[in-house]
């Protein structure tokens, strides 16, 4: 009984550890302005690269001195072991002040603002700018971010 107790115990650990995901965040900075990277439940950082174990959903990105990217092209994004988005947003308080982009899961789909005027397939100017967001499905999702 001991043994079966012992392999089950294996079994449901083995399974837990395989189905934890684990997402690759590059974010590159050539604007010379701070960056801001808020992944919510996993703290904010600065440009560079990190490997998060678990999803994050609702992260944002910009390179401006607002940490809320307030007045600046922000990049929204969501990776979760199933389906993972992203979309450049020019949504008021949001608003370009340069370019931006983003692929996902190493150029699978992303998209591209070099001005004011590149949505609305390109970027959100209004929450039903629907055509501007990008996914990709499956585990383990990744995202390259870039401004300037």
């Amino acid at each position: 009984m001991q043994t079966f107790q012992f392999l089950s115990v294996a079994v449901l650990a083995l399974v837990a550890s395989a189905s934890a995901s684990s997402h690759s965040i590059n974010v590159i900075n050539n604007c010379g302005s701070p960056t801001t990277v808020q992944l919510p439940g996993h703290g904010n950082f600065g440009a560079g690269s990190r490997t998060i174990n678990g999803d994050v959903r609702g992260g944002i990105a910009q390179a401006c001195s607002d940490i809320n990217g307030v007045g600046c092209t922000s990049v929204e994004f969501s990776l979760v072991d199933g389906v993972s988005s992203a979309d450049i947003t020019l949504i008021p308080p949001h608003k370009f002040d340069h370019p931006a982009s983003f692929t996902l899961d190493n150029g699978k789909t992303g998209a591209t603002c070099s001005n004011a005027n590149c949505g609305p397939d390109n970027a959100f100017y209004k929450s039903t700018d629907y055509t501007a967001q990008r996914q990709v499905n499956g585990p383990n999702s990744s995202i390259r971010i870039q401004f300037c």
